[in-house]
């Protein structure tokens, strides 16, 4: 695959966590291309996304948006590059409202107006603390929080994890929607991944080393 001059990515990225090994990864995502990323039970696939947004560090390789250095422009990195992880519960004790509060304040480019209309439709209630929320709503918070600062990638771990069938919708519409403005990219881990493929057309084919595409 071409690598663009400001493509998301990962260069000989290995990882050793007690007995488990992630070995050489190294793949390129490009403007424009929503990306399925797939892999047996224990591959390596939240593993990789938890080195992106710098939770775990490799003993080799390096993660770049363009220039910038995951770790050396760690700032700059995280403001262009949004990850809903598999730990939707990291805000338990903080009120909706506090927790929208507290994230806007990192980011430039937040868009308050958009989260609040959101919020609102999807009746998150702003002053209810995250530990209550059911899990539906725990993930529809963790992808606002990320969408709402208008990223220009999107990572999501397992998107659809927790959501009922509606819920799912509302997701794929959504990310369609801000597709159009950003991010420009999404790499995605999903769950019931063959149903989403076949009626979301994404890139697919994560086979432990390299990311191949399957039309």
């Amino acid at each position: 695959m071409e690598k663009h001059s400001d493509s998301l990515s990962v260069e000989g990225v290995s990882v050793r966590l007690g007995k488990f090994r992630l070995n050489d990864i190294t793949f390129a995502i490009n403007p424009g291309e929503v990306v399925g990323y797939l892999g047996h039970n224990g591959s390596g696939k939240t593993t990789t996304f938890r080195v992106i947004a710098d939770i775990v560090r490799p003993q080799r390789g390096v993660v770049r948006l363009g220039v910038l250095d995951h770790r050396a422009d760690e700032a700059a990195f995280k403001e262009r590059v949004g990850i809903v992880g598999d730990n939707k519960s990291i805000y338990r004790n903080f009120r909706v409202g506090e927790v929208l509060q507290f994230a806007a304040a990192f980011y430039r480019q937040w868009d308050q107006p958009w989260c609040l209309d959101v919020c609102q439709n999807l009746h998150l209630p702003l002053t209810t603390q995250v530990k209550h929320l059911s899990t539906g709503m725990r993930a529809k918070l963790a992808l606002i929080l990320q969408l709402s600062a208008q990223p220009e990638f999107l990572v999501l771990d397992e998107p659809t994890s927790g959501l009922d069938a509606e819920s799912a919708e509302w997701l794929w519409r959504l990310l369609r929607q801000r597709r159009s403005r950003r991010p420009r990219v999404v790499a995605l881990r999903p769950g019931g991944h063959q149903s989403m493929l076949a009626r979301h057309h994404l890139v697919r084919g994560f086979d432990r080393r390299r990311l191949r595409r399957l039309e």
